[in-house]
């Protein structure tokens, strides 16, 4: 009986040991975080693409927006696992030519189709004149997603264009 005894005792430490050891495990696990990576390939999606337009209809680069995302969680507590992506939004005003916008749009749209994206039209708003078109491409690490935001000429409004990076879902990891 007591060898019975001790047998159960050991068994039972060996299971309390392994429950210890994986719950504190749980509570220092690593996150593991793309995030960085995302950051540099969106920064360099949305030069490649402000490359296709030519240099000449370029007016100026208004400005650029490079941040961290991050998702919906049901804590208010910041998590290395919440969920969090990469996006880059940039606006240029192109030369005030009829159709530079159009005319950047489609060069863009052709070199994103040599690369395999796939595009859709998002939406068209201010009765037409401003028209968003989506692309989307999957790699290892997720879906990809670009915008591009252009105009039709009009009289009253600015030859520009904007684009809008969006790197796959990834956690946040140790980012602040």
């Amino acid at each position: 009986m007591t060898d019975t005894m001790d047998t159960m005792r050991r068994i039972v430490a060996t299971a309390v040991a392994a429950l210890l050891a994986l719950t504190l495990g749980g509570c220092t696990m690593q996150t593991d975080s793309k995030l960085d990576d995302f950051r540099v390939e969106a920064e360099r999606l949305t030069d490649d693409l402000t490359a296709q337009i030519a240099a000449d209809a370029i007016d100026e680069i208004v400005g650029t927006e490079s941040q961290a995302r991050y998702g919906d969680t049901n804590s208010a507590e910041q998590k290395p696992t919440d969920p969090a992506w990469w996006q880059v939004y940039r606006t240029i005003n192109l030369v005030s030519e009829p159709d530079a916008s159009a005319t950047a749009a489609s060069a863009i749209s052709d070199h994103l189709a040599a690369d395999g994206w796939t595009e859709e039209r998002v939406r068209e708003t201010e009765e037409g004149r401003r028209i968003a078109d989506g692309f989307r491409k999957d790699t290892d690490d997720g879906q990809w997603y670009i915008e591009v935001t252009w105009v039709t000429t009009a009289p009253e409004m600015a030859e520009t264009i904007e684009l809008t990076v969006v790197s796959p879902e990834t956690v946040r990891g140790d980012a602040d």
